[in-house]
């Protein structure tokens, strides 16, 4: 007898089995003898193999760095697998050393798309081993193709990028992708310049270089011997001070040469003239194409103008700001007619992918119209080939830890699809628990905390590629506010302590290999008591008081000098920064908010602070509301502007003390007078006109920007949706949904852009409206804590709440 199919089975198993199929696994392969190792699957599909070269490589050297041992193509003499993962150790003898090297590589599923593959070094025999270690992924077959995140095809060689990712196509419909620990944890720096020396124009190029090689591609010319590879690697110290060698690179032929903005060249004994008879645009001069491959290159040549000269190095025949690929800020160099110069600059090139990289030698400032020239001779262009030895430090008896994640997903071989999910996965590799927008945000945050150098591993909280190497006082509160970081927030806080002079001031910025004398009157010095206030609150960390006692006194000298609770600043307090007031001004919203906030702080850390000077100082910020107008006034000076820079010390109150300063008829009027369009709006905006012009603008009289960016009407998101939230409190009925739509525009307004931005701009028909600048941006990580204070989200999302604070309750 014959019993029929039970198809609802059949269909449930094939469910499963499509649902199974779909997902990341991992196959333990080898034995005992030859060496355990992990191949990597997507259901059924291969994605990478450790078969040829192994789990890691590592090198280790003494503290003198005399006796150099590697350990290559590792794999491990034992194994244990689980239904989560696999782990993986072995001993290593190192004989010229005197030691054991005790490795174990753990690899732990921590979704369907994702493995953290984690690597443990040891060893009990010496007081201090310094090392370096690589791991990568591997593919079976050729991929489609390779990517990294500002490159869905990238050809090869170093990949130093604004965001830390890399990965490979299978059939152009699964991206497999590499990704790191943010720097603070593995300890690396994306850092490869330094600012200029007094009377120095540009930055110019560190010579010891940490993590050069952090993220490598497989070459064509490795492709080509099936080698197709993506390496992460650790704790590699490139010295370009003691270079293995150097090598000269001709100048091309003059045929070669290609005019940029209508110059002509006529050389005349080694001396070669740029000139024009009109000029037709600021600058102009001559691009030299030169095969560069990725390293450290020192340029100098002798120049003679009486116009400055400009230098920029560009990828193969790009001329926009996408393109440039060193110099960004080597601009208006002096020169004079009749003596000359001597030039030297250093740079570091990365994603040259074996193309052509184009030299540009341009006098600048000219005058449209009027006739120019620059005389240059002795070129050379020398690249110095970096002595690498290993840097991180092995101490005895204390385990070395290095976090990665790999991921394997469905993607297109997009740069959306590629940055997408490099954000997506690292948040969930970290165990960070939220929506789309919030993981993104999440994830350029932590590729932005570094190490500082090679010989100082104090995190470094940089704002973006662009900033780096730079920490700002402001970005870093804001950075580290938005997370549970405990030894990140203690460190950088202690950082700026240490900026502290003898008047109270904190610094402006840190920077490596580079002193920083901007002691201000700006925010700094107002931020470092909140930042205090804030570790206590969450970490028990005790307050620095001398410190804090002194900052305050700075604070009342400088802007409340009289005690009137009336502040009367020389610098904005907040974004909007783009103007100084030598004289004095008590006419900013910001600035009177912000010293009321600020005395409501110094009260809590213990500084005797009444309650009446506190109302003062309220009072005055409530005295910004124009009843007539129905909108808080930005500046008095400028009465037709609004900007959510002034209600950002309303949120800080609600957040810090869960008390408004503000009416709610003040906040939600105001709120009311924002234009929207697309889910997101302006900073700052004339009330009328939108729009600033050259006569109308709120900024100092040199500076001014196209309609929509940055400070003419940009949209920075980290300030709107603080305002949003104060809306949200004051009852405010469009609040959620404005929240909700522009962190959704945050990473769709532009489709190949979605991650956090510094600004996004308003007016997308504005030509080369999106700045290269902008792109991945640390602090609005903050917004997770203005979602948490709108009750959007909850603090136990982040990995790191329970770690910390429950510790520090208990």
């Amino acid at each position: 007898m014959k019993t029929k199919p039970n198809y609802l089975i059949l269909l449930l198993l094939c469910v499963i089995s499509s649902l199974s199929a779909n997902e990341l696994n991992l196959k333990l392969k080898g034995d005992s003898a030859k060496g355990f190792y992990v191949d990597l699957y997507y259901g059924s599909i291969p994605v990478s193999t450790q078969m040829k070269t192994g789990e890691i490589n590592v090198t280790v050297e003494n503290e003198d760095h005399s006796i150099r041992e590697t350990v290559t193509d590792w794999k491990s003499t034992s194994a244990i697998q689980s239904a989560s993962g696999i782990i993986l150790s072995g001993v290593v003898k190192l004989p010229n050393l005197e030691t054991d090297l005790f490795i174990t590589v753990t690899y732990e599923l921590v979704n369907k798309q994702v493995v953290e593959k984690r690597i443990d070094l040891r060893q009990t025999n010496l007081s201090l081993l310094y090392y370096s270690v690589n791991s990568s992924l591997d593919s079976r077959e050729i991929p489609s193709r390779f990517w990294s995140f500002d490159n869905a095809n990238n050809k090869g060689g170093i990949a130093h990028e604004s965001y830390p990712a890399a990965g490979y196509m299978i059939g152009d419909t699964l991206a497999v992708g590499l990704l790191t620990d943010a720097g603070n944890r593995n300890l690396w720096t994306r850092n490869i310049r330094r600012r200029p020396s007094t009377g120095g124009v540009g930055f110019r190029a560190i010579q010891e270089i940490c993590d050069a090689n952090l993220y490598r591609i497989a070459s064509q010319e490795d492709r080509n011997n099936v080698d197709n590879y993506v390496r992460l690697t650790f704790g590699e110290l490139s010295d370009f001070n003691h270079p293995d060698k150097r090598v000269s690179f001709k100048t091309p032929l003059l045929s070669e040469w290609k005019s940029y903005n209508g110059a002509e060249v006529t050389p005349d004994k080694g001396i070669y003239t740029l000139k024009g008879d009109k000029a037709t645009s600021d600058m102009a001069g001559f691009r030299l194409p030169y095969q560069l491959p990725d390293g450290y290159y020192t340029i100098r040549f002798k120049h003679r103008s009486a116009f400055p000269v400009s230098l920029r190095l560009w990828k193969n025949d790009g001329i926009s700001a996408n393109d440039v690929q060193g110099f960004h800020y080597q601009t208006n160099i002096p020169s004079t007619p009749v003596l000359w110069t001597d030039q030297e600059e250093t740079v570091f090139l990365a994603n040259t992918e074996g193309g052509t990289t184009n030299l540009l030698i341009a006098a600048s400032n000219l005058k449209t119209g009027k006739p120019y020239a620059l005389e240059i001779k002795d070129l050379e262009v020398i690249r110095s080939v970096g002595h690498e030895h290993p840097y991180h430090q092995l101490f005895s008896g204390v385990q070395a830890t290095k976090r990665t994640f790999i991921f394997v997903a469905p993607a297109k071989p997009t740069l959306h699809d590629v940055r997408l999910a490099s954000q997506v996965y690292l948040a969930d590799g970290l165990r960070f628990k939220g929506t789309v927008e919030e993981k993104c945000l999440y994830a350029c945050y932590q590729m932005l905390m570094w190490i500082t150098s090679a010989g100082n591993f104090k995190p470094l909280s940089v704002p973006s590629i662009n900033y780096a190497p730079d920490m700002y006082n402001r970005d870093s509160f804001w950075s580290m506010m938005g997370t549970y970081d405990k030894e990140s927030s203690e460190s950088i806080f202690n950082e700026w302590a240490a900026t502290q002079n003898e008047a109270g001031t904190i610094g402006t910025i840190i920077t490596p290999s580079m002193g920083s004398k901007e002691l201000k009157g700006n925010d700094a010095t107002l931020e470092f008591l909140w930042f205090a206030l804030v570790n206590k609150r969450l970490y028990g960390t005790p307050p620095p008081m001398d410190k804090i006692t002194k900052a305050y006194r700075y604070i009342l000298n400088e802007i409340d000098s009289d005690g009137d609770g009336i502040s009367s600043a020389r610098f904005v307090l907040g974004q909007n920064d783009c103007v100084e007031y030598p004289d004095r001004t008590s006419n900013l919203a910001v600035n009177q908010g912000m010293l009321a906030v600020t005395l409501r702080v110094a009260k809590e850390l213990g500084l005797p602070v009444t309650n009446e000077y506190i109302e003062k100082a309220n009072a005055g910020y409530r005295a910004f509301y124009d009843k007539k107008r129905g909108y808080l006034i930005d500046n008095r000076a400028y009465p037709y502007v609004i900007t959510f820079n002034a209600l950002l010390p309303e949120f800080v109150s609600l957040w810090l003390f869960n008390e408004p300063i503000l009416t709610s008829e003040m906040v939600t009027n105001t709120l009311d007078k924002v234009p929207t369009h697309q889910g997101y709006s302006p900073l700052i905006f004339h009330v009328k006109n939108l729009y600033f012009t050259n006569k109308d603008k709120p900024f100092s009289p040199n500076l001014f920007w196209d309609n929509g960016i940055y400070y003419n009407a940009g949209s920075w998101m980290r300030e709107e949706i603080c305002g949003y939230i104060a809306g949200m409190k004051h009852d405010w009925k469009p609040a959620e949904k404005r929240i909700k739509d522009r962190l959704a525009t945050e990473i769709t307004l532009n489709p190949d852009e979605p991650f956090s931005h510094e600004f996004l701009p308003y007016d997308l028909t504005v030509p080369n409206c999106w700045w290269p600048s902008t792109r991945v941006f640390s602090w609005n990580v903050f917004v997770l804590k203005a979602l948490e204070v709108a009750g959007m989200r909850t603090p136990d999302q982040d990995p790191d709440y329970l770690k910390y604070c429950i510790q520090a309750k208990k």
